[in-house]
């Protein structure tokens, strides 16, 4: 039996069984215990600037490391192919380097999507105004 288990969902449960991660795929969010043993509940949102999961029947990976410095434990690990890989605990400095990088990631994420929403708003328009044009002739 692989040491984290996970289960894909349609909707998270109310209550969470320890190293088991909770796949919500159709609201981008994986769910776990913090793997420490303290029993807080884990979320990661997952996208291009956030976190990604990988998994196949019998394993999965949850990337990048999940830092819980917001915790009491400061846990910090790996999930990869279903196992723990432990890190030291993320320092207070550690945590707000990788809030500060993850609002950077954030923002840039936002733009880069903004920017692709903009260029098809503009070719749906000009493809409309010469749809339109050519009906009123």
């Amino acid at each position: 039996m692989p040491a984290v288990d996970h289960v894909i969902v349609d909707t998270i449960p109310s209550v969470l069984k320890p190293r088991t991660l909770y796949l919500c795929l159709e609201h981008d969010v994986v769910v776990h215990l913090c793997m420490c043993g303290c029993s807080a509940k884990v979320v990661t949102p997952l996208g291009p600037a956030e976190w990604s999961v990988s998994y196949d029947e019998n394993t999965v990976s949850l990337r990048p490391s999940i830092g819980n410095g917001a915790l009491a434990c400061r846990s910090h690990y790996w999930i990869t192919r279903s196992d723990v890989r432990w890190l030291p605990q993320i320092t207070e400095r550690e945590q707000r380097r990788a809030y500060a990088r993850d609002e950077r990631d954030l923002l840039a994420q936002l733009e880069r999507d903004r920017r692709w929403w903009r260029r098809l708003v503009a070719q749906l328009s000009k493809r409309w105004r010469s749809v339109r044009g050519g009906w009123s002739r």
